[in-house]
């Protein structure tokens, strides 16, 4: 399926012979690769007489484009076009031994979880959805509030690529004016002393509002915020540098105390009434940004107290 969608990326129409030929297969089998992509959700134009072309231009993610994009050679990449879920790689990666840092990468994601057990969907070819893997030799104590830092660095790479106004929603969401953009979901695999940690992210490139219908929350994307479609291959070399520079530092021992100023610069919830649920109750408050282990700070009846993360849903009042 990749090969034929990267024949299609350029938006062209192609002929079932051409395409055949480029293959190495029939018509018939052109046809077959054809409807299987549409069985993903890859709409595929076709004209009589003309042959078949995708609706717009698709950037394929590539390693030598992440590459020349900036992406540090340190980094060690794994790209397939299909996946269950590039967390579930990343720890199976892990259980391997491979060199690490890493990122694991995909064009589609079928099983794709965030946190609290929803499904994420990404498309095909149009989304992000990524694990980056670092080895912490200190133990789990020192990663205290690292999915705070990662909501700071994926909103440095949003203003990077053009978003104004990129905000973090406690704990784990990146929102563009109320309205989820991204997605982060941090799993630890500890043994003993050596801490390694898995670093999903999802990020709304271009979503399909299909794909988005059983969603109970407001979304949005960056090819409606931005003048022009940004390529993926760029925001991952960013990223990336961004996700080398965070656990750099916490595995120096800075941790989320570097952190605190810069998250509640992009905090979305200060000040703001809020309802804090868990699995056993409800508390309400007005949240006061976050301490320098990255739990929310909560004034309720005039007393602060701090939540930490875990099954915990945040919601403005």
């Amino acid at each position: 399926m990749q090969a034929v969608l990267a024949l299609l990326s350029d938006n062209e129409f192609h002929s079932g012979e051409e395409l055949g030929a480029a293959l190495g297969v029939t018509r018939a089998a052109v046809w077959k690769k054809l409807k299987k992509l549409e069985s993903i959700g890859v709409t595929v134009h076709s004209v009589k007489g003309r042959g078949y072309r995708l609706p717009s231009p698709l950037e394929l993610l590539s390693k030598q484009a992440l590459r020349d994009s900036g992406l540090p050679e340190e980094v060690n990449l794994r790209l397939a076009f299909e996946t269950e879920s590039t967390n579930g790689d990343a720890k199976l990666y892990i259980a391997q031994g491979q060199p690490l840092p890493a990122l694991i990468l995909t064009e589609r994601q079928t099983q794709g979880k965030g946190r609290r057990g929803r499904q994420w969907e990404s498309g095909v070819a149009k989304n992000i959805a990524c694990s980056f893997v670092w080895r912490f030799d200190n133990g789990p104590s020192v990663v205290e509030g690292l999915s705070l830092a990662v909501g700071v660095a994926v909103a440095r790479v949003l203003k990077k690529v053009g978003v104004p106004n990129p905000g973090l929603k406690w704990p784990n969401d990146v929102q563009v004016d109320g309205r989820k953009i991204c997605g982060i979901l941090l799993e630890m695999v500890a043994d003993q002393d050596v801490c390694h940690v898995v670093i999903g992210i999802g990020l709304n490139v271009e979503m399909d509002e299909g794909f988005m219908t059983h969603v109970d929350q407001p979304w949005t994307d960056l090819v409606s915020r931005l003048k022009s479609r940004p390529s993926r291959n760029i925001i991952l070399a960013e990223l990336g540098k961004e996700l080398i520079e965070v656990c750099r530092l916490f595995e120096e021992g800075h941790g989320m105390k570097h952190f605190q100023h810069q998250w509640q610069a992009y905090d979305v919830l200060f000040n703001q009434s809020v309802t804090v649920s868990t699995i056993s109750q409800q508390r309400h408050g007005v949240a006061r940004g976050i301490d320098q282990k990255g739990a929310l700070l909560l004034e309720e009846d005039g007393e602060l107290v701090a939540l930490h993360g875990g099954e915990i849903s945040v919601r403005r009042v």
